[in-house]
């Protein structure tokens, strides 16, 4: 969208009210979709609290411009990332007006076209054009995937960058000390040239003023992976995306069911049968976790089933969250903030839940646009803990995991747990090192007989 300077004559021809620009911009708007607006100015406002309160109607993606925004304490509450140049309190005399929208514009001296994808996250925005979107993504994951190689390298040797880096996609020598990293982890690198695709991406001159979660997790790596939809502004499609609606089902299920079967055992013939008595004595939402044999497969299986809601657990990175997702996982869970997995999945819908261990975690983690929110591990304090975290700090969904016993369990939730996680209480050591599945299905059934009393 773009505005123009003021001018009587032309303000006089602007279609008035809800027929403006502006609000012809927003309605064009959704899910997913990037509005840019252009200003005449870098400190000239562009909108606040009421207008910018459709765009959360609208469950906008995100806003960007290079003019300043204002009201920003509420416009931290709607919910969507905003890149500005500034903020201003600036809401006088207009010196500019709303005049098209849906039409190219030039926005911090870069040009952006309907359909562009537009990346972002806490060192600004990129516009990538729709055509090359996914060949800049091909360059930035592979980019990416050898910088991971090298901080791992540097960790361990404990020497200057220069050995590795800087380097250039398309141009590492084979017997360079990078080559040779490279290719004792097997990792490809000769395959992808830059060309001109990354070149003519251009960097928007903007900060991110407020909002929810950076869209585009993880910058171009992630969120150039955008087929930019022909209508509209710009929007990332991006792997395993979820509906609002989806993502609230999961939630309600959460909030209905309350009792997670977290499973972590080492014993990959029993896993699945252990599980399944956990369902028998009446659990609904499932956890696999990554560190149990077999979990990807447990959890493609379990996924096939309607009576139950399937996540992956100990989710420690975002190739580990795709693969939970290919697999069929409803949510994720870390054992810690783990501020990548936590942007995948928010810029997805999907719900995750990061372990937190303080107030301050869990808040942190509800900022960063964490639904629900573990209290992991074991709960100094117990439910009393729980009850003062959750009174003083009422919009958490707390999970406390690990430490939950059958007889406590009633206790959290009264004291203002949303839901419970079950690790070695529903899976004793004992039972599951006799195989035990009697056994399992009437400890399942006492732990959720105890869960409904509350």
């Amino acid at each position: 969208m773009r505005f123009v300077p003021q001018r009587p004559d032309i303000a006089a021809d602007k279609p008035p009210g809800m027929e403006s620009p502006e609000y012809e911009a927003f309605e064009m708007c959704g899910p997913n979709e990037v509005l840019v607006m252009s200003s005449v100015g870098p400190w000239e406002s562009v909108g606040g609290d009421i207008k910018f309160l459709r765009l959360a109607q609208r469950e906008i993606g995100g806003l960007v411009t290079d003019g300043s925004i204002r009201d920003t304490d509420t416009l931290l509450g709607y919910g969507f990332p905003c890149y500005s140049y500034s903020t201003t309190p600036r809401q006088g005399p207009h010196s500019m007006q709303p005049w098209e929208a849906g039409k190219v514009v030039t926005c911090g001296g870069v040009v952006v076209r309907p359909g562009d994808a537009i990346v972002g996250d806490q060192d600004g925005v990129v516009v990538v054009p729709a055509a090359i979107a996914e060949k800049v993504y091909e360059i930035a994951h592979s980019r990416e995937e050898i910088e991971e190689v090298i901080k791992a390298q540097l960790i361990e040797e404990k020497c200057p960058p220069g050995k590795y880096y800087p380097f250039m996609s398309g141009k590492i020598k084979p017997e360079s000390p990078l080559g040779k990293l490279l290719d004792s982890k097997g990792v490809k690198y000769m395959s992808t040239s830059t060309g001109g695709a990354a070149a003519r991406s251009a960097g928007l001159a903007a900060t991110r003023r407020a909002g929810g979660p950076a869209f585009g997790a993880r910058g171009m790596a992630s969120a150039a992976r955008a087929q930019a939809r022909a209508r509209g502004f710009a929007a990332s499609a991006l792997s395993h995306m979820q509906s609002k609606e989806q993502e609230q089902y999961v939630l309600d299920y959460f909030a209905e069911h309350k009792a997670t079967a977290v499973l972590r055992t080492p014993d990959k013939e029993f896993a699945p049968k252990a599980m399944e008595a956990a369902v028998e004595g009446g659990f609904k939402i499932l956890e696999f976790t990554l560190t149990t044999p077999g979990c990807l497969d447990m959890i493609r299986e379990f996924s096939k089933r309607d009576d139950v809601l399937v996540g992956c657990g100990t989710v420690m990175n975002v190739a580990d969250a795709e693969a939970a997702m290919d697999a069929g996982a409803k949510f994720l869970i870390s054992p810690c903030i783990i501020p990548e997995v936590i942007e995948y999945a928010v810029a997805r819908n999907i719900v995750v839940v990061p372990g937190c261990q303080t107030p301050s975690e869990l808040y942190n983690a509800y900022t960063m646009g964490a639904q629900v929110q573990k209290l992991f591990p074991g709960i100094a304090g117990g439910p009393n803990t729980v009850k003062a975290i959750s009174a003083a700090l009422p919009m958490l969904r707390i999970n406390p995991t690990s430490g939950v016993e059958k007889d406590t369990a009633a206790a959290y939730l009264q004291s203002g747990a949303s839901s419970l996680g079950f690790v070695a209480p529903l899976f004793p050591p004992e039972l599951m090192g006799k195989r035990d599945y009697d056994g399992l299905v009437q400890n399942a059934k006492e732990i959720i007989a105890a869960v409904n009393s509350a």
